[in-house]
């Protein structure tokens, strides 16, 4: 039985974006492999679903039985722990996954000091790319890797930027959606013509989303998430997304995941994964980016195309299952290389 930790503060702030994603995609792992194997279900694994009483998730379902078939025949178990206290009566694990959950912004904000957690460790960075207001999150993030085994990033450029800084082979991979969480909507009609759920931090999207409200008065914007969220994607013709540098954020995969038809600035990684009018929109300036959404907005036909393609890529291969198994399948090989 391989044995995981999945270590971050979930109950003082909010307890949402990849380390929620990750801890419960594999305590939905190990959901299905303890069924096959018929064993005792342990009830904590079933708050990973949406819906408890009905368990239902066929990516979950094939990693299981991918893990039990080509890794371990006993399966995978799977722990969330908080990262303060006695960490020993809670037994040995084979890995401990320490997702990026943004500690280094809390300081003096959370109760306790964050402990090291032991070894083999897997650290999956985000935000590697910000540096405003002062704080420059990517030297808290390299020496957090340093103290890694394995070391993902979220940011192909702090992919790059590790690797020059001497951490051994760390892998870009990229931010996903969770299908669960925000699932695709299938809305008759659109309530609203343009919409961007998320904060307004960084001067390109205040400038951007000033001109977005000028020029399309049906516009929706706020702070949502998960389902909810998921429903605003739903009924807008064009989810807006505007990086705050060069990210490939996480509103990119989830609103193209509601199956409506995304508007994003051009970044210099996107194409590497989407066609530009194919599964989603790109601008590289303000007149584009209005000149797009005035056309796409009276183009139903063509935008409906791209928002279905869109959507399908993203739901094949940019879900938080496919960076979870890239994950697992990095550890494992690595194990049976050096067994």
């Amino acid at each position: 039985m391989f044995k995981i930790a999945t270590v971050y503060e979930s109950g003082l702030f909010r307890n949402d974006g990849n380390p929620l994603f990750v801890s419960s995609y594999l305590t939905r792992v190990q959901y299905y492999c303890d069924a096959i194997h018929q064993r005792k279900l342990n009830e904590w694994t079933l708050r990973g679903f949406t819906n408890p009483k009905k368990p239902d998730d066929f990516r979950a379902e094939a990693t299981a039985k991918w893990f039990l078939a080509t890794y371990d025949p006993e399966g995978l178990q799977c722990k969330h722990l908080r990262p303060y206290g006695d960490l020993k009566p809670y037994g040995e694990f084979n890995l401990w996954i320490d997702v990026d959950w943004g500690e280094d912004a809390l300081t003096g904000v959370l109760p306790y000091k964050p402990i090291e957690i032991p070894h083999p460790i897997l650290r999956w960075n985000s935000d590697t790319h910000i540096q405003m207001l002062g704080n420059d999150s990517y030297p808290y993030r390299l020496e957090k890797s340093r103290k890694a085994d394995y070391v993902f990033c979220a940011q192909k450029r702090g992919a790059e930027w590790m690797k020059r800084d001497g951490i051994e082979n760390p892998i870009w991979l990229p931010h996903a959606v969770e299908p669960l969480a925000y699932p695709r909507m299938n809305y008759a009609t659109k309530k609203y013509d343009v919409c961007f759920v998320g904060h307004i931090n960084s001067g390109n999207r205040i400038d951007a989303l000033d001109r977005l409200f000028r020029e399309f008065p049906n516009f929706y914007y706020g702070q949502r998430l998960f389902e909810s969220a998921a429903s605003i994607y739903g009924q807008s013709k064009i989810v807006f997304n505007i990086s705050m540098t060069d990210d490939l954020n996480m509103r990119v995969f989830e609103g193209m995941a509601t199956g409506s038809m995304l508007l994003t600035n051009w970044i210099p990684t996107i194409e590497e994964f989407f066609q530009d009018g194919v599964h989603l929109v790109l601008y590289r300036n303000e007149e584009e980016m209005i000149e797009k959404a005035k056309y796409y907005i009276e183009h139903d036909e063509e935008r409906e195309k791209i928002a279905a393609a869109g959507c399908d890529e993203v739901l094949k291969n940019h879900t938080i299952a496919c960076r979870v198994n890239k994950m697992l399948e990095t550890v494992m090989e690595k194990k049976l290389v050096t067994a």
